[in-house]
């Protein structure tokens, strides 16, 4: 607790909110697309969810920009307060008397759009108030914090969402309202003015020329390119999988205790691995020991993709649990090492513009899943397995290529310096 009292007040409000906001949309973004799904259609729904994507990547783009033009301040409250409104007129229109499925698609692709544009912002701002010996603390702490939000979030929707769904529109909303207003109270600007002015033409520094560098940087590029494709195999979980299991599993007594059904199962899993990822960190940590951080690095992600392909095809709540358990396993493995590569990666005079790209990632899996969804309506849930399982050792091809340039890098520099 010494150790958190001495961040900076706005990173400390941050974490905090990071909670609260986290806690909220676990309750409602994993169950989404079965939500829309019984209301217009699966091939409808892959649809719709690709262009909201769309519209995310295009929000973090700009709002990458932005955030090193206007501040990372400015940015977070208009991001946050846009969230809040959209996700109010959302309830509205999914009330008891009212549901229209379309315009909600519509707001969810504005939604989605401000919550493209608060990433970029907020992880700046994160990395602008954090000190180099906190930043250990900061990140575990973080990753901590947003583990725990999304098992009780997930676990919470997976059990209420569906019957619902009215009231937790309209508490994602009424939070980030409130999180804006925070923000807004209590958090100062944490961009250094003129830091980002690099010529008396502002003209010239313009969003092109903001990410053009990054662009240029192959190994980065491939690097982006292997996180996606490993990645994406988690985001089927509530989209594809969970689709999988609402159609193919039976309503059955977990452990002879606890009745569940395909969806209950989704929510079950998150909770799992988010519970395995927060209380089990130390145990991996310790089994690592004595092996090298790459070999580390590739079995840890091994074990994530062949166990996710399975997952894919399989309804047995157990074999799913277990599935599930090497799952997390493997993300122990491999997630800490991955943050260090993207930190070597990251060339620090473009950081936030490296970060923005890398933040896409995550709407990249879910274009992705949106694809599956769609894709699955016409092929069998063994074909699906097993193309997503040859992205997933297409990925691990990529990313062993760029560990191994690293590497000879890092080498080269040591010969360098010594001579």
């Amino acid at each position: 607790m010494k150790t958190f009292s001495q961040l900076h007040i706005s990173l400390r409000i941050r974490m905090y909110l990071q909670f609260v906001t986290s806690l909220t949309s676990s309750a409602i973004i994993p169950y989404i697309s079965v939500y829309f799904s019984s209301l217009i259609g699966t091939t409808v729904t892959g649809v719709i969810v690709i262009i909201v994507i769309l519209s995310g990547i295009v929000g973090a783009l700009i709002g990458g920009y932005l955030a090193d033009r206007i501040g990372r301040r400015k940015m977070m409250i208009i991001a946050e307060a846009g969230i809040g409104i959209t996700y109010l007129f959302i309830a509205v229109f999914n009330s008891p008397r009212i549901n229209l499925p379309y315009i909600s698609a519509g707001l969810f692709m504005i939604n989605l759009f401000f919550n493209g544009m608060f990433f970029p912002a907020s992880t700046a701002m994160i990395h602008d108030l954090v000190l180099a010996e906190q930043r250990k603390f900061v990140f575990t702490a973080m990753y901590w914090l947003a583990n725990l939000a999304t098992a009780l979030g997930t676990i919470t929707g997976a059990f209420f969402f569906i019957d619902y769904h009215f009231y937790f529109f309209l508490s994602v909303g009424i939070v980030s309202l409130g999180s804006s207003l925070v923000t807004y109270l209590f958090i100062k600007e944490s961009l250094m003015k003129n830091k980002f002015l690099r010529s008396d033409n502002k003209s010239k520094f313009t969003i092109w020329s903001n990410y053009l560098h990054v662009w240029k940087d192959r190994t980065f590029m491939i690097y982006l390119l292997s996180c996606f494709l490993i990645f994406s195999l988690e985001s089927h979980l509530t989209n594809y999988i969970a689709i999988h299991l609402r159609d193919t599993m039976q309503d059955t007594n977990l452990f002879g205790i606890l009745p569940v059904n395909g969806i209950n199962m989704v929510g079950i899993l998150h909770a799992e691995n988010t519970i395995l990822v927060v209380f089990c960190v130390g145990i991996v940590t310790w089994m690592m020991k004595k092996i090298s951080d790459n070999k580390q690095y590739f079995i840890g992600m091994c074990l994530f993709v062949v166990s996710y392909c399975i997952l894919t095809y399989i309804s047995s709540p157990l074999w799913l649990i277990m599935m599930m358990l090497f799952i997390s396993i493997g993300e122990l493995m491999y997630v800490p090492i991955n943050q260090s590569i993207l930190a070597d990666l990251v060339n620090e005079n473009y950081r936030s513009s490296y970060l923005a790209l890398n933040g896409l990632i995550g709407q990249g899996q879910m274009i992705v899943a949106g694809l599956a969804i769609t894709i699955s309506t016409q092929i069998s849930a063994l074909t699906m397995s097993l193309g997503l399982f040859s992205f997933g050792i297409l990925g691990l091809l990529l990313m062993g290529y760029v560990v191994k340039k690293e590497t000879n890098s890092k080498k080269q520099m040591n010969i360098t310096q010594t001579v």
